[in-house]
């Protein structure tokens, strides 16, 4: 059985703080938390000064972190997940609702959250707003020189059934310039009976020409 530990952390004036507060205590009382820590982030600023939290409730569950009012059942559900699952479900909920800072902070940090970005890439069901927001990261991680540790990924990415992930997976194998990157966009832009040859000429090309301004 997974071991179940939440940091939840409240400030004064928060209107719903209380029934969080509430809820994760019944949780613990009914077995199904073994761990709660309750912080108070204007008396102890510095762990959530550590973690990025600006706004409460926030509640870090088995070191995955999560904010605002969740039903019972929201909350169950994420006890129940997996850790990538977790990752999954914040970078997914944070995107969807402009919080774009949260999610680049955590791909940035966590292997775990990278690993989820691409699980989302991949999923047909993942909404367009997410996405983008993805994308951007995307571009982070190549600009820090992070994404070519998974290049297999977007290998991967660029092979997948669904032509529009498929080519969002070409477009973040153009990024990396390396040789692997490189011989599977040309191959593509070859083999003119391939629906995307086009774009992976494009790129290519796009490529090239930004090559010859470094």
């Amino acid at each position: 059985m997974n071991s179940h530990e939440v940091e939840l952390f409240v400030m004064p004036g928060c209107p719903i703080c209380p029934q969080m507060e509430r809820l994760f205590k019944q949780l613990q009382e009914e077995g199904k938390l073994d761990r709660l820590e309750v912080i108070d982030i204007t008396r102890q600023p510095e762990r959530a000064q550590q973690l990025g939290i600006r706004s409460a409730p926030s509640y870090l569950i088995n070191g995955v972190l999560f904010s605002g009012m969740k039903q019972r059942s929201e909350i169950e559900q994420l006890l129940q997940q997996d850790e990538g699952e977790k990752w999954r479900s914040l970078l997914s909920e944070e995107l969807a609702e402009g919080g774009m800072e949260t999610a680049r902070k955590a791909v940035l940090e966590n292997e775990a959250a990278r690993q989820a970005l691409f699980d989302l890439l991949e999923d047909e069901e993942t909404p367009l707003v997410v996405r983008i927001g993805l994308s951007a990261i995307i571009e982070e991680l190549a600009e820090q020189g992070l994404l070519e540790a998974y290049q297999s990924r977007l290998q991967q990415l660029a092979q997948h059934p669904e032509q529009r992930i498929a080519l969002d997976g070409l477009y973040y194998l153009s990024m990396l310039h390396s040789p692997e990157a490189i011989e599977t966009l040309s191959r593509i832009a070859e083999d003119e009976t391939h629906p995307l040859h086009e774009q992976a000429r494009e790129l290519l090309q796009e490529q090239a020409a930004s090559d010859s301004l470094h």
